[in-house]
């Protein structure tokens, strides 16, 4: 009896790790899928074909194409989490910015295809597609919201909003940013520059520190 419970739950370890291992497939390819063909464009057997998959095989999977283009969003807001973890520099709230900037920089150079569908479905606000981007967005909001929350109890950050308000002004910042590299054919910002110029436009704006000016 122990043998045979023992296959069994080998049995269910490997199918969960296969489970595993198709979505993962199917999140990548559909990541480049909706980066050539955008989200109207995109189809879910075309997505399963590319994948190696039978037709219809992401419905096992998800329940349609904006849930699935929720999936591919969470994932690269997981990766850029990830990799601003392994940087973080930690101390100064600006230095703790540009580090997560960095990374999710780090993500748009993986998927520049997808991301610039994703900023344009976010710019352009649907009312069913604006919601699941801002959802699947969460970890990396959150991980903005924290180093804010934390600038905020050491007295460097303003107080007076939310810190998941000010994390949506720094990521809309970085997505503007994106948008003027893009549109400049990468004439001005290069991707090089947007940590910077998203961090010091956040924190300090258009202003002079020293100068006062006259009423």
């Amino acid at each position: 009896m122990w043998v045979y419970g023992h296959i069994i739950l080998a049995m269910a370890r490997i199918s969960k790790e296969i489970q595993e291992m198709v979505r993962k497939r199917l999140v990548d390819t559909a990541a480049r899928h909706f980066g050539e063909s955008g989200l109207e464009g995109a189809r879910i057997d075309a997505i399963s074909r590319a994948a190696g998959l039978a037709k219809g095989t992401v419905y096992n999977y998800f329940a349609g194409k904006q849930e699935l283009f929720g999936a591919v969003i969470e994932e690269g807001a997981r990766r850029a989490v990830e990799r601003f973890r392994d940087a973080d520099p930690g101390g100064p709230v600006r230095a703790r910015l540009l580090a997560v900037a960095e990374a999710d920089v780090s993500v748009v150079r993986d998927e520049e295809d997808f991301i610039k569908v994703l900023v344009r479905e976010a710019m352009g606000f649907r009312p069913d597609t604006y919601p699941i981007i801002a959802a699947h967005l969460k970890p990396y909001l959150g991980a903005v919201a924290d180093i804010l929350r934390d600038g905020a109890d050491r007295g460097s950050i303003r107080s007076d909003m939310p810190p998941e308000q000010l994390a949506l002004l720094f990521v809309g910042t970085l997505s503007m940013l994106y948008v003027q590299h893009w549109g400049s054919n990468a004439a001005w910002p290069t991707l090089e520059k947007v940590p910077e110029l998203a961090v010091t436009s956040f924190l300090d704006g258009a202003g002079t520190r020293r100068r006062v000016e006259k009423p």
